[in-house]
């Protein structure tokens, strides 16, 4: 974002160069342009924040369900459901 900022200060300054005739202030305008292009070319991409220590950590086992099966559509099921997720009758 910073070094859009600068190409376009850049640019207005090159717009004022053009339109203006004071000595002075061309002087002043040369320096703005370089200083403004100069920085947008050399400025740096801000690195994104370091992930969290914690991020990678172990995995916990896996714990085996206890499951049982359906007796109307024989798929398997929490052994703590009363009723089929899949063809909605009592298990």
């Amino acid at each position: 974002m910073f070094r859009l900022s600068f190409v376009a200060t850049g640019l207005i300054s090159v717009l004022n160069f053009l339109l203006t005739e004071n000595i002075i202030l061309r002087a002043l305008l040369v320096t703005c342009i370089l200083l403004s292009f100069g920085l947008a070319i050399v400025w740096p991409d801000p690195l994104p924040p370091p992930p969290p220590k914690n991020l990678w950590s172990e995995a916990p086992e896996e714990k085996k369900r206890e499951m049982r099966t359906c007796s109307s559509c024989g798929k398997a099921v929490d052994q703590k459901w009363t009723m089929c997720p899949y063809c909605s009758k009592r298990v």
